[in-house]
């Protein structure tokens, strides 16, 4: 693994634990999950067929848009790396 591959791992797990420790902090100060995906700029997930969204709901959904944002941000990164002479 080269230097900015290993940067871009590090770098991601270090957002990682942050972003753990934000969450975990938040939900022991007494913040819902739809607060917390709000604050992270998540769309409301869509209820499943038993019309209420759960705590479990808004979990998923901001664990599939932080993991899509990560994607952006890994690409973008290496889109960046292959413009180098």
């Amino acid at each position: 693994m080269d230097s900015d591959s290993q940067a871009a791992v590090s770098g991601g797990n270090l957002t990682d634990d942050l972003l753990t420790r934000a969450v975990t902090e938040s939900l022991a100060a007494g913040i819902s999950w739809a607060q917390i995906a709000a604050q992270l700029g998540v769309p409301p997930p869509v209820a499943r067929g038993h019309g209420a969204v759960t705590d479990h709901d808004w979990q998923e959904s901001i664990v599939a848009h932080e993991n899509a944002r990560a994607a952006r941000l890994n690409k973008q990164a290496l889109s960046r790396r292959s413009e180098k002479p």
